[in-house]
């Protein structure tokens, strides 16, 4: 979920994205929102400190699988 957010999408495309039930989606917002990942109401982005998690998260994946994530922002 982190990752499909690094450009930004509204709350309804990524709740769809995401795969989870839309009270489960909005349970993991408000998770990520308490630790300063993602800001927003209707259009959701990542926060500086969340695109950084982000990067690493993505890293790591690539790291592990040998592979690019999908959804991913790379500067």
């Amino acid at each position: 979920m982190l990752l499909s957010l690094a450009d930004g999408r509204s709350k309804r495309e990524a709740a769809l994205l995401s795969g989870v039930n839309y009270n489960r989606f909005l349970q993991y917002v408000e998770y990520l929102r308490e630790r300063g990942l993602v800001a927003g109401e209707e259009e959701l982005r990542l926060t500086p400190k969340g695109a950084e998690a982000a990067a690493r998260l993505a890293e790591l994946i690539k790291e592990l699988t040998g592979e690019e994530p999908m959804d991913v922002k790379r500067k």
